[in-house]
């Protein structure tokens, strides 16, 4: 059997405030099936990083976070790389260039992030997915939604979060944008985003938001500018999630202007009352979920990506 060892940082603090934390968890049984496995996993509850020394490194110990996982193949030296970091890390490029580097999933795969960090490397690179924000079973809401006949879901876009890094949410209409500030506790938002019709999606550091997840797994279909960054398999416009064309001026959809919120808002007027064409989104965000996002899917998933199981066995 294949011996591997695998490198991730653990932290009481995020631990049931970060979905991911439970999924390198899920990951990690999952590989004892196919391999022998080696935790270098130290739980810090006051660090959120580690230095992981792997045997092939080319630039001393591979510095990860705690949204960060790497894969060590003990018997070929070759590594993987997994990161959900909303920028560019120390964890994802600094082996780039290293022979031995097999594969890096990135779940905020910026194009030209990649190609301007990895340079002739960027062929190792590769999209991934995302995550919902906590280990909160979503299915509840998903549920709960349904009973909610759609004549009396509230007619407006919706949008509750972190406004300082999102100048847009400024130029929004109140009477058409619920928000956009922090509603509560988890469960309070969650009660409350299900009673609208339409989920608005700013992304915040990173353009995938973890709301843009837990939109599609509680079945509401959401409204936003056209991905830059691409999940594996992408997410396809006016399928999975309302889309609004990105304009060519606009980079970062956090930080448009007036301008920008008012295309957001023309496409939403277009939209509302087209029940069967919300219906359709929703569901088909509701089944990419479920077979690529979901607690257990997600696993199979990253595996199928990360080609391990075929390469190293």
């Amino acid at each position: 059997m294949t011996r591997i060892r695998v490198h991730n940082p653990r932290s009481m603090d995020v631990k049931y405030f970060r979905n991911y934390e439970l999924f390198w968890d899920r990951l990690t049984d999952r590989l004892r099936r196919s391999f022998e496995v080696d935790e270098n996993r130290p739980l810090n509850a006051t660090s959120l990083g580690m230095s992981a020394p792997l045997k092939a490194a080319l630039h001393g110990p591979l510095s990860l976070r705690e949204c960060e996982y790497a894969i060590e193949n003990l018997d070929n030296d070759e590594f993987v790389i997994m990161s959900l970091c909303d920028v560019s890390s120390h964890g994802m490029f600094n082996e780039h260039a290293n022979p031995k580097l097999y594969r890096v999933l990135v779940a905020q795969y910026w194009p030209r992030m990649i190609t301007d960090d990895a340079k002739d490397d960027a062929h190792k690179y590769h999209p991934w997915i995302y995550f919902p924000m906590d280990a909160r079973d979503l299915d509840v809401w998903y549920y709960r939604r349904k009973w909610i006949l759609p004549d009396n879901l509230i007619n407006k876009l919706y949008f509750r979060g972190g406004v300082y890094d999102r100048p847009i949410l400024a130029h929004f209409d109140l009477a058409v944008l619920e928000g956009p500030q922090a509603l509560g506790t988890p469960d309070e938002y969650f009660d409350d985003v299900i009673r609208y019709r339409v989920g608005l999606s700013i992304g915040g550091k990173g353009e995938v938001c973890y709301r843009d997840i837990e939109y599609m797994a509680m079945g509401i279909p959401f409204i936003r500018f056209t991905y830059t960054t691409p999940l594996d398999p992408p997410l396809i416009p006016n399928y999975h999630y309302i889309a609004v064309p990105r304009p060519v001026d606009l980079y970062r959809d956090r930080e448009g202007g007036a301008e920008h919120a008012q295309m957001i808002i023309r496409r939403y007027r277009e939209v509302y009352e087209a029940g069967v064409f919300l219906d359709f989104v929703a569901a088909n965000a509701r089944q990419y979920y479920l077979d690529y996002l979901a607690p257990y899917a997600v696993v199979e998933h990253t595996l199928k990506l990360l080609n391990i199981e075929e390469a190293w066995l």
